[in-house]
């Protein structure tokens, strides 16, 4: 492995961690409360990250040979995944090990020479798969860990994320 995948897959390694920590000790009624009615809510988030996590890991691994091709594919397996969210976060890790194992196994020069085309994007190589598993696990983990505060403070309670940073003071 080179040193820039070695870089990246440290930094998976640790947003995943970043992810777990941020869901420790959920409740039901944080998992489902939303801060307005248009709004996600975190169960619907760790759902759309463990379908991106397989999506993400079949064209790592199969590239234009992926089973979801079109939208009506990939609706079909968002259908087919499980509402227990505990069994979402099992699936979501084991798909993000899987995914972190084969970047492992390859080069920079190996992900850019292999390609993938996916609906209504042009065709990319593989290490932009890297870019776009690092952004999402960080944009999500954020969302989530302010959803859970704005839970907390909407019940008069404080942030479980409020930071002690002297740049964050009034």
């Amino acid at each position: 492995m080179d040193q820039v995948l070695e870089f990246a897959v440290g930094l998976m390694e640790r947003n995943w961690n970043d992810l777990k920590n941020a869901l420790k000790e959920i409740t039901d009624d944080e998992l489902d409360w939303r801060p307005v009615p248009e709004a996600n809510n975190i169960r619907s988030i760790v759902k759309h990250l463990r379908t991106e996590q397989q999506l993400y890991l079949s064209l790592l691994e199969d590239g234009d040979q992926t089973p979801w091709k079109d939208a009506d594919s990939i609706q079909r397996l968002v259908d087919s995944i499980t509402s227990d969210f505990q069994q979402q976060m099992k699936e979501c890790e084991d798909f993000g090990n899987r995914f972190v194992s084969l970047m492992k196994r390859s080069t920079l020069a190996e992900l850019k020479a292999q390609t993938f085309v996916e609906p209504s994007f042009p065709r990319q190589s593989k290490d932009s798969l890297l870019y776009r598993e690092i952004r999402h696990m960080v944009t999500h983990t954020g969302q989530i860990r302010a959803l859970r505060n704005l839970y907390r403070r909407t019940k008069g309670e404080k942030g479980l994320f409020f930071p002690d940073n002297i740049t964050f003071r009034g």
